[in-house]
């Protein structure tokens, strides 16, 4: 038996832990309160860190959950604290609002590589939805950004890991259409409005402004509205 203390362990001895890590994130992603999800965010932070973590993460049905905890979140949020606590307490829900969508963000870069994560993201339209909702309203700068990013990353996939024959095809142009269903035009169009020092959310504003305006341009007006009836609006 090897001892060596230089020796790591092997992936296959840490996949257990991780589906077991896993299985209890889901559990506390699934409640509707705050503070019950937010004694998963280290550990799902921390989750999202290797392409392993992520990987299960999405196998076990966290996409959806995650996406459905952002825009609970979202809705929660004050526009208007009158008082110390409650700026305090906007503050927490803000952060928390943003390590939820970070981590969403960290999960868009396996779409590229796994056609059962294009699928989990493009279930329902829900994950998009949620990201939209986040750069419409604007919480905090350090939000939208995150959000932006994901975006962009849903916006320029390809599927060239392709699913199981007969599978449909879902790559940039479905995540795209969903995005113009749930209004997204309008709100780049507002933020290209806006002055922002931060260029990464310049460069994604920009990107996703023109690729929106794109495959607008190439949609008929059935699939417009198909899409919007897909997603609720």
């Amino acid at each position: 038996k090897d001892s060596s203390p230089g020796r790591l362990p092997s992936y296959a001895s840490a996949i257990e832990p991780l589906e077991a890590l896993t299985a209890w994130i889901i559990t506390q992603l699934k409640s509707s309160n705050p503070s019950t999800v937010g004694t998963s965010v280290p550990s799902l932070m921390a989750l999202m860190g290797a392409t392993e973590g992520r990987q299960i993460f999405a196998a076990s049905g966290g996409i959806k959950y995650l996406s459905r905890q952002l825009r609970q979140r979202e809705k929660k949020q004050s526009p208007s604290p009158t008082a110390s606590g409650s700026e305090r307490k906007v503050n927490s829900s803000v952060q928390q609002l943003y390590e939820l969508a970070f981590c969403l963000w960290c999960l868009t870069y396996e779409l590229n590589d796994s056609a059962d994560v294009r699928a989990d993201f493009a279930k329902d339209g829900l994950p998009v939805m949620a990201l939209v909702e986040l750069v419409s309203s604007a919480p905090r700068e350090k939000v939208v950004r995150v959000a932006l990013a994901a975006l962009r990353n849903l916006a320029t996939c390809s599927a060239d890991v392709h699913p199981e024959p007969g599978a449909p095809r879902i790559d940039s142009k479905v995540f795209l259409g969903e995005m113009i269903a749930c209004g997204l035009m309008k709100a780049i169009g507002l933020l290209r409005e806006r002055q922002f020092t931060d260029p990464d959310i310049v460069d994604d504003v920009d990107t996703l402004y023109k690729l929106l305006q794109d495959n607008f341009k190439e949609m008929t007006r059935w699939e417009v509205y198909q899409n919007e009836v897909e997603t609720g609006q």
